[in-house]
C-alpha cells in the first residue's frame, strides 16, 4: 500500500510538471488573452473612476476652504499629494493588466521561448512600476515644496 501511495504521488507530480509551460492552442491563447484584456480594461476603468472622485473631492475641499490663504494652500497641497496617490494606483492597475496580458502572449510560444518571454514582461512591468512611482514621488515632492 505504501509503494502504491508513493507511485500515485510521482505519477501526479510528473503531471503536474508536464503541464507547466506547456504551449497553448492559438484559440486558447486568444480566449484568455481577450479575458485578461477585459478584466485589466474593467481594473483600470474602476481605477481612473476612483481618481476621478479623489480630484473631484480634493477640488471641493480647495473651494471650501476658509479665504485664509494657509487654509486654501493646504487644501491644495493635500489634494495635489491625493492626486499623485490616485493617478499612481491607476498607472499600477495599468501595468498589472498589461502583465497579465503580456503572460497569456508568452503561453503561445513554445516552451523553450516562454521563460525568456515571461521574464521580458516582468522586466516591462518593473519599468511601469518604476516609472509610476517616480511621477508620484515627483508630484508629492512639489506638493511638499508647497507646505514650506
Amino acid at each position: 500500500m505504501k509503494n502504491l501511495t508513493r507511485t500515485l504521488l510521482a505519477l501526479s507530480c510528473a503531471l503536474a510538471l508536464s503541464a507547466c509551460n506547456k504551449q497553448e492552442t492559438p484559440a486558447e491563447t486568444q480566449s484568455d488573452v481577450n479575458e485578461a484584456q477585459v478584466e485589466a480594461q474593467a481594473d483600470v476603468t474602476e481605477a481612473a473612476s476612483d481618481a476621478i472622485g479623489t480630484a473631484a473631492e480634493g477640488s471641493q475641499d480647495i473651494a471650501d476652504a476658509s479665504g485664509d490663504r494657509s487654509d486654501v494652500n493646504d487644501a491644495a497641497t493635500d489634494a495635489m499629494e491625493n492626486n499623485a496617490s490616485a493617478r499612481y494606483d491607476v498607472e499600477i492597475t495599468k501595468a498589472d493588466g498589461e502583465l497579465k496580458v503580456a503572460k497569456e502572449k508568452c503561453d503561445a510560444l513554445a516552451a523553450n521561448m516562454q521563460d525568456a518571454c515571461d521574464k521580458t514582461a516582468d522586466a516591462a512591468y518593473e519599468t511601469a512600476k518604476a516609472a509610476a512611482v517616480t511621477q508620484r514621488d515627483a508630484k508629492e515632492a512639489s506638493a511638499d515644496a508647497m507646505k514650506k
